[in-house]
């Protein structure tokens, strides 16, 4: 008498087959350039607000006596175009500051339409980093040509070369929206749908 286990025997488990794999959301890169954009953008709009904010520090306000002299000898007060083009490392700074707080905000708007799956989002987000890259290379030209301290130098090394890394992955997501386009009622309710239980108060 054979007193081995069957295989069959009841104590054992039966054998669960493999669940099936849930395909790739078609734009989930796009979604996940979506969060990276906007994690970026808000930390650059803050830290350049930051940096806005304690300006006097490096660039002082002119008190009430030199305002008077200036305009009693006609000279323009505050900054003008050609002033800047006198002192390109001012200028490169001014540029950099200027559209790192804008376009960090931009950023972050077309990186939450990614996250959303917005039709157009793609093309703000493209456009947006491709811009932001074109002047901080104009200011960085500035920067090196003109007198600017290290600090500000490397800062806007750094900034440009990360840019220019979301400008690609902004082309890849792009490319993405553009091959499988959200569907138009994808943010439409269907009609059998129905609130959580537990979201009811």
């Amino acid at each position: 008498m054979n007193d081995s286990p069957s295989q069959n025997s009841p104590t054992e488990a039966p054998p669960h087959p493999p669940l099936p794999q849930e395909p790739q959301p078609p734009r989930a890169f796009a979604q996940g350039v979506g969060v990276l954009l906007q994690t970026v953008g808000m930390v650059l709009f803050l830290s350049t607000c930051c940096v806005c904010s304690v300006a006097g520090a490096w660039d002082p306000t002119m008190d009430r006596a030199e305002v008077l002299n200036l305009i009693q000898t006609d000279q323009p007060v505050g900054v003008t175009l050609l002033g800047l083009l006198d002192q390109p490392g001012r200028a490169g700074v001014m540029l950099t500051v200027m559209f790192t707080t804008v376009g960090g905000l931009a950023m972050a708007g077309f990186g939450l339409g990614l996250q959303a799956q917005k039709p157009k989002s793609g093309w703000g987000a493209f456009v947006t980093n491709v811009l932001m890259l074109s002047v901080l290379i104009v200011a960085g030209v500035g920067l090196w040509v003109g007198q600017a301290s290290w600090v500000a130098r490397v800062w806007h090394a750094l900034l440009t070369v990360l840019v220019a890394v979301l400008t690609g992955f902004a082309w890849v997501a792009l490319k993405q929206m553009i091959a499988n386009p959200p569907p138009a009622d994808i943010e439409v309710l269907p009609k059998d749908f129905e609130v959580p239980s537990r979201y009811k108060h």
